[in-house]
């Protein structure tokens, strides 16, 4: 349930986030106008760009963090799961390192969900770029596989989306955070942490759930999303 908190809570992240990508937007511009100066010297352009670099990346955090928040608006509309997923190959493939690999498993004729395409794509996204991630240093596989189940004492349809990767995996105490807001495993400096818990916020939405487990070697995550007739 959305209580008048959390709707306070909301509104107080909408608020905050537009005020800071305002700010933001000024600096990218009179950072522009600087860069364009050809009379300032070497070292001073090349720590312009580097504050640049980190300004876009505060932007892309604003971004995820005001994603976080319950949707202003949300469009739902029926998405052939299958197809849509087939169509992400593309952007998939963009996450790979030079030695990783992906395949993929999807059921013909799969049942349609009623969802988000933005959200849906944003969850299912990030689930695939972690997973990529994974094994971009050493490289290893990456397996996509999508079906339509009914659990056993059921009569609704679930579309199970699987999402494996052969990378380092991760121990049993970091599980518990995996999902917590600015929580990253990546050594990378501009990992903000927010991938998988924009990825959990929406497919909470669309009243399904998203899980990773993993051991030696292994990850597997798994987004479930209940078809609706």
């Amino acid at each position: 349930m959305h209580t008048a908190d959390s709707e306070y809570q909301d509104n107080l992240v909408r608020g905050l986030t537009h005020r800071m990508n305002n700010i933001l937007t000024l600096f990218h511009g009179y950072l522009g106008m600087l860069l364009d100066n050809q009379k300032l010297d070497k070292a001073t352009l090349e720590g312009l760009s580097k504050i640049k670099v980190s300004a876009a990346q505060a932007s892309e955090l604003m971004d995820r963090t005001h994603s976080l928040v319950r949707p202003t608006s949300t469009v739902w509309r029926a998405i052939p799961i299958g197809d849509y997923v087939r169509t992400l190959r593309p952007v998939f493939e963009g996450f790979l390192g030079p030695r990783t690999e992906i395949s993929f498993k999807i059921e013909d004729n799969l049942p349609s969900i009623q969802g988000d395409a933005g959200r849906v794509k944003t969850a299912i996204v990030e689930l695939v770029k972690n997973a990529c991630e994974a094994t971009f240093a050493n490289g290893g596989k990456v397996e996509v596989a999508v079906h339509c189940e009914t659990p056993r004492g059921q009569r609704s349809k679930w579309i199970i989306m699987t999402v494996k990767d052969d990378g380092p995996g991760f121990p049993p105490e970091i599980a518990k955070k995996i999902f917590d807001p600015f929580f990253s495993t990546k050594k990378k400096q501009n990992a903000a942490g927010l991938g998988l818990t924009v990825a959990s916020s929406f497919v909470n939405l669309h009243k399904g759930n998203l899980k990773l487990e993993c051991g030696d070697g292994w990850t597997t995550g798994e987004i479930r999303l209940p078809v609706v007739e």
